[in-house]
């Protein structure tokens, strides 16, 4: 599992998407017994610190880093 925090305005994105290569069936049984846990951390001046634990099989992006 994996573990970051980032920090959200109103509005704002982020993306969870499965890395490539990765076994679908693996990472099916992973997430059953574990799961993804999202915790708010913070909020301070309208930005919320969101900490995500999720497997290292997942990418986690803020949405405009997708784009790029």
């Amino acid at each position: 599992m994996g573990y970051l925090v980032l920090s959200r305005r109103e509005g704002e994105k982020i993306t969870l998407r499965v890395q490539p290569g990765t076994n679908p069936d693996d990472l099916l049984a992973q997430l059953l017994l574990e799961g993804i846990t999202v915790s708010i951390k913070d909020i301070e001046g309208g930005r919320a610190k969101i900490a995500i634990e999720a497997p290292h099989e997942l990418q986690i992006l803020r949405a405009e880093l997708e784009k790029a």
